[in-house]
């Protein structure tokens, strides 16, 4: 089975900072980020889906001009239904629908572990930034020495278990990610960490769970895997939680799943 971005669309709902939402380290960390534009600010986040992150991010800076951009169309379709005074706009997968110098800052969550030619969108990216602009990105390397991935690749029935579920496509190191995002141009300002060992073992797990739905015949992401069944919404309140404080708690001490702030 190979992964429909037409199918499996993440972001229905809002990301919010209760400690209780997965959303909520990702959210803090860019908001951090963004701390210092002036009020006129104009923010994109690229590969938005159906737009959760940019519509808290609109909640919180209402003055601030926001951007949405994706390669799927139907979850641009239902940003635009959900609305919330942003712009969602089609994007192809290397280029940008904008003029140079157009954002203060760009967002981009767990988006290019998917992206075929990673360096490709950074320059885009860095094209589309004013000068000084800020680039926030989270991504997971699942090649780093400390991720669980590295070493379940070993075993034939997990080797391809993140590229069938969820098309990713990149698995870096820290160090190649590292020196994949300088060489587009960037400089580094502050790297954070997060999920280092209980969110690892829960994204294990939720994988596991999609692949037996898949066996089905059903692709789903662990976003809508895990929305459909309500009977344990206390424990995955809970979990969520302790995988935020984990992620708190550690943010300074290297995972594989990192957050980067750069400047062009």
């Amino acid at each position: 089975m190979s992964f429909d971005y037409e199918q499996s669309i993440w972001g229905r709902g809002v990301a919010t900072l209760n400690h209780a939402d997965p959303s909520a380290f990702r959210l803090e960390q860019s908001l951090q980020a963004l701390a210092g534009l002036p009020t006129d600010a104009k923010v994109l986040e690229v590969g938005c889906g159906a737009g959760q992150f940019i519509r808290a991010i609109k909640q919180i800076h209402s003055s601030w001009e926001c951007v949405g951009t994706d390669i799927s169309v139907k979850a641009l379709d239902i940003a635009k239904e959900i609305g919330g005074d942003i712009s969602f706009v089609e994007q192809s997968p290397e280029q940008l629908p904008f003029a140079d110098n157009t954002y203060s800052a760009v967002l981009v969550y767990d988006v290019l572990e998917h992206a075929s030619n990673p360096e490709a969108l950074l320059k885009e990216i860095n094209r589309v930034l004013k000068p000084n602009g800020i680039l926030y990105c989270f991504v997971p390397c699942e090649g780093d020495r400390l991720s669980v991935w590295r070493y379940l690749r070993l075993f034939a029935q997990w080797h391809d278990m993140t590229e069938k579920h969820a098309g990713h496509i990149n698995h870096w190191s820290r160090d190649t990610w590292w020196r994949t995002i300088l060489s587009a141009g960037y400089t580094v300002q502050s790297v954070r960490y997060s999920e280092h060992v209980f969110g690892q073992l829960a994204g294990v797990i939720a994988f596991w769970l999609m692949d037996r739905a898949a066996r089905k015949g059903v692709q789903t992401n662990n976003e809508e895997y895990f929305s459909k069944d309500n009977r344990f919404s206390a424990v995955r309140k809970f979990l969520n939680s302790l995988i935020y404080w984990e992620s708190e708690l550690l943010k300074r001490i290297p995972s594989p799943n990192v957050h980067f702030v750069c400047k062009k």
